[in-house]
């Protein structure tokens, strides 16, 4: 079975950067599938086998003239595995709109700008499988997440 990828909803290529290297830096072996608008990542959810969705979808709060929120509203309005997805919702704290309706939505938050630490603790209030593998190239662990046994679900 292939690796599910991570879905990063962002516009801006210098955070989608910084993002990919972090996750990278932590470890994580799942590829990084960037939505530069809503409306990409929506065709790219919509277009996907349900064994091939993103093990989680990462979001910012604003994603060029669009909200986050939206798009978390349109996942959770999904008849299929897509309502389902665990979202991270990258936030500025001083937004309490976004950050409200996100939360509403089962998204967990994580305040921009994104610190690894405060990014892994998200990952791991998912609860999500995890599986180590060493990397025989480098010698370096790396950490495949994977969704629930029976399907994804949301807290």
């Amino acid at each position: 079975m292939l690796l599910p990828p991570f879905l990063l909803v962002a516009d801006d290529a210098g955070r989608v950067q910084a993002m990919t290297v972090m996750l990278t830096r932590i470890g994580l072996a799942n590829e990084v599938r960037v939505s530069p608008t809503l409306s990409d990542a929506k065709a790219y959810l919509r277009g996907c086998a349900t064994s091939r969705l993103p093990v989680i979808v990462l979001t910012r709060a604003i994603v060029g003239e669009e909200t986050g929120v939206a798009l978390i509203e349109w996942m959770r309005g999904q008849a299929d595995a897509i309502a389902a997805l665990d979202v991270i919702a990258l936030v500025d704290e001083s937004d309490a709109v976004a950050c409200t309706g996100s939360q509403e939505l089962g998204a967990i938050l994580v305040p921009e700008p994104v610190e690894m630490r405060a990014l892994i603790a998200a990952m791991k209030s998912l609860a999500l499988p995890e599986q180590a593998r060493i990397d025989p190239a480098t010698l370096m662990v790396r950490v495949e997440l994977w969704p629930r046994p029976g399907g994804v679900s949301r807290q």
